[in-house]
């Protein structure tokens, strides 16, 4: 009987020191917050001077005018089309490392090597390259721009609510890019040549051939990435707090920055826990969604 219970009891006691460090790291974290979201506190404060307010963060959060702004912003700009443009460039640019043409000439080696260099580079690294580069005064791109004539003086791309947001898009679609071409490449490189010769015999072009035979074979893979990009880009924090901070003002202001600006810099907890609390909803969807997605390419035979 002792053996028997010790057997039992081994994958428990084998597995206990990981759940522990998950318990610490990421559900005690987790269930906090939710509380937090429910008290007023301060970050000068201890947690035993927390108040307790109800759903009084969640109704102040939902009055703000600033939210809508900010959710608009990070449904629209920062996901939506950094998301759009990141598939159709990287498609097109999976089409062309897949050529024939490159193959031929000896560059496909090259060409994929370049195309990785982006996402080399830490994000933090990224940002302040171009931030430097889109600097109005002494930014390459402006310089370049005054050189040829294409305009008088330097354009205020990070400052100016023309260009500022086009600016962040091209900088999150540059550093992002590369993982939407490889998932794509890799895609690509699974269809059956069967399937284009059979195509060529119906006498079908190239973009026929595209539509009817590559955009099927690859729905599962754009599905895919289009769920991922969309869970890693709405929460995320870097691009546009270290390029613009939210600003002009708070015109460039997402849930993620305005989450990070009510805790730290308002100094309200409670406030920007409950905006976690949204965005988590949100994304939770979107983790249902891609968990279906997976469990159904699994199963597929």
């Amino acid at each position: 009987m002792t053996t028997t219970v010790r057997r039992r009891a081994q994958p428990y006691a084998l597995t206990a020191p990981a759940l522990a460090v998950i318990g610490v790291l990421f559900v005690f974290p987790a269930v906090y917050n939710v509380v937090l979201a429910f008290q007023r506190l301060s970050p000068f404060e201890s947690p035993g001077d927390a108040v307790w307010v109800g759903f009084a963060n969640f109704s102040a959060l939902f009055r703000d005018p600033q939210t809508r702004t900010s959710a608009v912003n990070t449904v629209l700009w920062l996901t939506a089309t950094t998301v759009v443009l990141r598939l159709v460039l990287g498609m097109g640019l999976a089409l062309l490392l897949q050529s024939r043409v490159l193959g031929r000439w000896g560059l496909r080696g090259v060409a994929r090597t370049l195309v990785l260099v982006p996402w080399m580079l830490p994000p933090v690294v990224a940002v302040a390259s171009w931030r430097w580069l889109l600097d109005a005064n002494s930014g390459v791109v402006n310089q370049v721009l005054v050189g040829l004539g294409l305009v008088d003086r330097g354009i205020p791309f990070l400052a100016s609510t023309d260009t500022v947001w086009w600016s962040v898009v091209a900088i999150i679609v540059w550093r992002e890019l590369p993982f939407v071409v490889i998932v794509l490449m890799a895609g690509l490189q699974s269809i059956p040549q069967e399937q284009y010769e059979a195509a060529s015999l119906d006498a079908a072009g190239r973009l026929q051939s595209f539509w009817y035979v590559t955009v099927p074979n690859l729905r599962p893979v754009i599905t895919v990435i289009v769920l991922v990009t969309v869970i890693q880009t709405f929460n995320n924090f870097v691009y546009v707090w270290l390029t613009t901070g939210g600003g002009p003002g708070t015109y460039t202001q997402v849930l993620a920055t305005q989450l990070y600006s009510a805790a730290f810099i308002a100094n309200d907890l409670g406030r920007g826990a409950a905006i976690g609390i949204v965005m988590t909803c949100v994304m939770a969807v979107f983790a249902v969604i891609y968990l279906r997605v997976s469990n159904e390419r699994e199963e597929t035979p």
